[in-house]
């Protein structure tokens, strides 16, 4: 976008009081998308029951087969089994690709979505025409590279964990059925981190891409909103109802959005000349 707020404004103010009388002018919040954090989720967890699935059906015979079994670690061959499992499980560069690019696009349309919704209804301009890809292409770029490698990641966390969990049970010749458990419980835990991945990135690039859609314009000042509930962070409460910029936020905090499961938003804000 090559225009301001202000300019936009212009096509406005003439036919609207309203407007002309307001020097500062508020618009909604941008709000992480639900749908797309769902879909998100939906197809981590596909990932992640697939390889902990294939893990446990060709891993647990093996492992009933030789417990109990005291000594210092799981025997080389067990762990020599896993490595293999981690080096099938752990190519998946392409998927990661793909549903990185399908999440990014997938915010950018929500966030757009509402970009044009609240303009509109701020100060009456449809800013569609105005749009363009300036300003977007580095967010999205970063955005992408991002949840790619938290994918690829996926696997690679479970396998560290699955050899953890194998050694700690050999070293005190814990029981199969034990093992068993903790074995299922570590894809357990590697569901719960794909579920903290899918809401988290969905908030941050919510947060990224409105931020740009608003500083292309010229809008750079907010006020902060919390979620005003007992699970806000002390630092987040401390910037509720303040004023910042999205070039110069809260050095502890950084912009609503930015820190891990931060359900913060920021409340765009914009002056009008006395003239316009």
């Amino acid at each position: 976008m090559h225009i301001t707020i202000q300019t936009l404004a212009k096509h406005y103010a003439a036919r609207s009081r309203k407007l002309r009388r307001s020097r500062t002018v508020r618009l909604r919040p941008s709000k992480p998308s639900r749908a797309a954090e769902l879909w998100y989720k939906a197809e981590l967890l596909k990932v992640v029951r697939y390889i902990t699935a294939e893990t446990e059906r060709e891993l647990l015979p093996l492992l009933k087969s030789t417990m109990p079994f005291l000594g210092d670690a799981a025997p080389p061959d067990l762990i020599h089994k896993v490595n293999l499992l981690a080096r099938r499980f752990g190519k998946i560069e392409k998927t990661a690709k793909r549903l990185s690019r399908q999440a990014v696009m997938r915010n950018l349309q929500a966030t757009d979505s509402q970009f044009i919704e609240h303009i509109q209804k701020a100060i009456g301009v449809d800013i569609r025409p105005w749009m363009t890809a300036d300003g977007i292409r580095e967010p999205l770029r970063a955005a992408e590279q991002a949840n790619i490698e938290l994918i690829q990641s996926i696997p690679e966390q479970y396998f560290d964990k699955l050899r953890k969990t194998l050694d700690q049970n050999y070293e005190v010749g814990g029981r199969w059925e034990s093992l068993a458990d903790d074995i299922r419980h570590v894809g357990e835990v590697t569901e719960s981190r794909a579920k903290l991945i899918a809401r988290d990135q969905t908030s941050k690039m919510n947060s990224a891409l409105s931020r740009s859609r608003l500083t292309s314009i010229g809008i750079n000042k907010y006020k902060w909103q919390t979620a005003g509930d007992e699970r806000v962070r002390p630092t987040h409460r401390e910037n509720d109802g303040k004023t910042f910029t999205f070039n110069n936020p809260p050095s502890e905090t950084g912009n609503p959005g930015d820190d891990v499961n931060c359900r913060c938003v920021a409340i765009p804000e914009f002056d009008l000349d006395d003239d316009e």
